[in-house]
């Protein structure tokens, strides 16, 4: 048999060469006493797996002769038998000098796999649990994968930071430190409580810059703001009870409460946030979900007026108010405000916030501050879900608070965001300044843009699916409020270039769909916030003064 077949030894090949994954066939099994030449055996049981797509894409390289021969028992002639009929009809190829591997392109019968009898096609579609059903998310297949692969497109999603400025040379040199002075503690189960150093730095941070009134004791570290959500929805909520709900709002709470099998009430928001009205004993709800510091998507701050009434109705009704401190940090005219959570008094607030927004999404931890009384409860529930998060990110975590670089990085990302909400005002006048009114609220990391013709609005839609610039419709986000076409868009997570880009393609997009100029009669405008003129805001004149 020639070189080719036998390929290189393992020992003489260079140590980066060594170090390519190498397929194992761990599952060959020869019998000696068939009728079937054990070459033959090999050779179909090599064939099938390939032919089954199983195998690792990444693990390509054939053992040589002499390692296969020595882990099956075999001779090295009856694995070069196998591998020679294998390599005449294309299922392996041998590289000059680097040994057989798996063929680029694999023969037909590759592609023409069997499938197995149990992913067979259902005639009808399976019976799902009805806390399933009851969401309103009708994503399926790959609009699933909210991750993205590769450098992120400009879609003017809000909600996403710019995790191209995290410090990463930082959180790893501290990994490394908290790595070395744990080592193997870090490795084994944690507190579902979260780390106590984690506990302790997040409570001081939230005390110190939020206006908290909280102990480490009453810390719960979770895997994100959906987590805590859900964790507290689970834990208060029984079937068929009340939870209020800001409309429009954060439609991924709209989601955790009907998972849980909660009667959703939507509440309209007025310029001092979420309108509490009338409400009958007998529909008290038992959690009222609110994002008082910067309400999603309308930017609106709670009044200290409102916060306290808020708080007086949830003790008055035994219901529990779950604050969301949305985007608190990113506050550009002034210092941010303190939560909710620091004026309850009556342990009524359930304090939540993730690291998602000012790290990077993909960290997955975020903090619960709950009333001593549901601290064991919350622990229970989140041992039940996933154990703890990650002891190495909390650790890691820990220092990055302790030793400053958490606050030096909020207030350096800070600024960056500044410079790009002025320039994203800027290139939004002149690519789109004739199709909307921006509104610019004090915080927060989006925009609405209200449409001035409501007729424009399939115009826009079509132009998002051409183009992939991706603002979502202000509608995505109602219940029951009624409102003038308008489209949210983030700026966060873009450069400035990537910005003009996304801005100017959706513009040409729209123009070449309308097969007309930019109005010329209609100039561009930024409206604040004006008092609300009714429970629901309307109409754009409603909310845009001028």
């Amino acid at each position: 048999m020639n070189g080719a077949i036998r390929g290189r030894t393992v020992s003489s090949a260079p140590k980066q060469r060594r170090r390519r994954l190498v397929m194992s066939f761990e599952m060959v099994r020869l019998d000696r006493a068939s009728s079937e030449p054990l070459y033959q055996q090999l050779y179909r049981q090599i064939r099938e797996e390939l032919e089954s797509g199983s195998f690792d894409s990444s693990a390509s390289r054939v053992p040589s002769s002499r390692v296969l021969a020595a882990k099956l028992g075999i001779s090295r002639l009856t694995v070069n038998q196998a591998f020679s009929k294998l390599l005449a009809e294309g299922y392996l190829q041998a590289r000059e000098r680097s040994g057989i591997f798996v063929a680029d392109h694999l023969p037909a019968t590759f592609l023409k796999a069997a499938r197995p009898a149990t992913t067979a096609r259902m005639e009808h579609p399976p019976r799902v649990a009805r806390r399933v059903t009851r969401m309103t998310d009708l994503r399926c297949g790959r609009q699933l994968d909210v991750g993205v692969g590769g450098p992120p497109s400009v879609t003017f999603v809000a909600g996403l930071p710019a995790v191209d400025e995290f410090p990463i040379a930082v959180w790893e040199r501290l990994r490394e430190q908290v790595l070395a002075k744990k080592g193997a503690h870090l490795l084994r189960y944690a507190s579902s409580r979260g780390e106590i150093e984690l506990r302790k730095a997040i409570a001081t941070y939230l005390c110190d810059f939020r206006g908290a009134n909280c102990h480490p004791d009453q810390i719960v570290v979770v895997g994100g703001m959906q987590q805590a959500m859900l964790a507290c929805a689970l834990a208060l909520i029984n079937e068929g009870e009340v939870a209020w709900i800001e409309d429009p709002g954060f439609h991924q709470a709209r989601n955790v409460l009907a998972f849980v099998g909660a009667k959703i009430v939507p509440r309209p928001i007025d310029r001092e946030g979420l309108v509490i009205g009338k409400c009958s004993r007998q529909n008290s709800p038992r959690l009222i979900f609110v994002a008082p510091s910067h309400q999603f998507p309308f930017g609106v701050t709670m009044s200290l007026k409102r916060r306290k009434a808020l708080i007086e109705f949830a003790e008055s009704r035994d219901g529990y108010i779950l604050e969301d401190d949305y985007n608190s940090e990113f506050r550009f005219d002034g210092p941010p405000l303190p939560c909710l959570q620091g004026l309850d008094h009556a342990g009524r607030v359930i304090y939540a916030g993730t690291m998602s927004k000012i790290l990077y999404p993909s960290l997955r931890l975020g903090f619960v501050i709950a009333p001593p009384q549901l601290v064991d409860t919350l622990v229970k529930v989140r041992a039940v879900m996933d154990q703890h998060s990650p002891a190495i990110d909390q650790a890691t975590l820990a220092q990055f608070i302790t030793e400053g670089f958490f606050l030096s990085h909020v207030k350096r990302i800070r600024e960056l965001y500044a410079q790009r909400r002025v320039f994203f005002i800027e290139q939004f006048q002149k690519w789109l300044g004739d199709y909307f009114d921006l509104e610019v609220t004090p915080a927060g990391l989006h925009f609405i843009a209200w449409l001035r013709r409501r007729e424009d609005l399939p115009l826009f839609m079509r132009a998002r699916e051409q183009t992939g610039v991706w603002p979502r419709p202000l509608s995505f986000f109602c219940i029951k409020a009624q409102l003038d076409p308008a489209f949210v868009f983030g700026f966060a997570a873009w450069s400035q270039a990537q910005i003009e880009q996304g801005l100017a393609k959706l513009a040409s997009a729209v123009k070449e769909l309308k097969r007309r100029g930019a109005a010329k009669d209609s100039s561009f405008q930024i409206h604040d916030l004006p008092p609300a003129t009714s429970e629901y805001w309307p109409s754009t004149t409603a909310i845009r003064s001028g």
